[in-house]
């Protein structure tokens, strides 16, 4: 009977576990696309101080996922998405704009896989 229970135990907190990464993914893919969105309406309004600061706020979201999560997810995936961020930090800086948009685009892609694959856990 000890043994169903550690059983039962085990996988119960494996599912708060799987529960709370996916808890954790959704709330950075929703922070992160808001990032994004700002980023690209500052763009837009050719307003580059504020597109880099929204990246930059973006870019140490994901680093903080990245070492704070690193025992629940792959953190690949924020190693990724922080690259394509500061990869349009570095576009804007040059002022091509334009290249900018399409990193924005590839990281809003990332972001989305998150999500998405997020929802799929549990």
């Amino acid at each position: 009977m000890k043994r169903i229970y550690a059983c039962l135990a085990i996988v119960a907190a494996l599912l708060v576990i799987a529960f709370y990464s996916s808890f954790r993914v959704q709330q950075f893919a929703e922070e992160i696309s808001e990032d994004l969105d700002n980023a690209m309406g500052a763009i837009r309004d050719e307003d580059l101080t504020g597109a880099r600061q929204a990246l930059a706020e973006g870019a140490e979201l994901c680093d903080r996922m990245r070492e704070g999560m690193n025992h629940l997810l792959r953190t690949e995936d924020f190693t990724e998405l922080e690259a394509a961020l500061r990869a349009a930090d570095g576009h804007l800086e040059w002022n091509a704009p334009e290249e900018a948009f399409g990193e924005l685009r590839r990281a809003q892609v990332q972001v989305e896989t998150l999500a998405w694959l997020a929802q799929r856990i549990i």
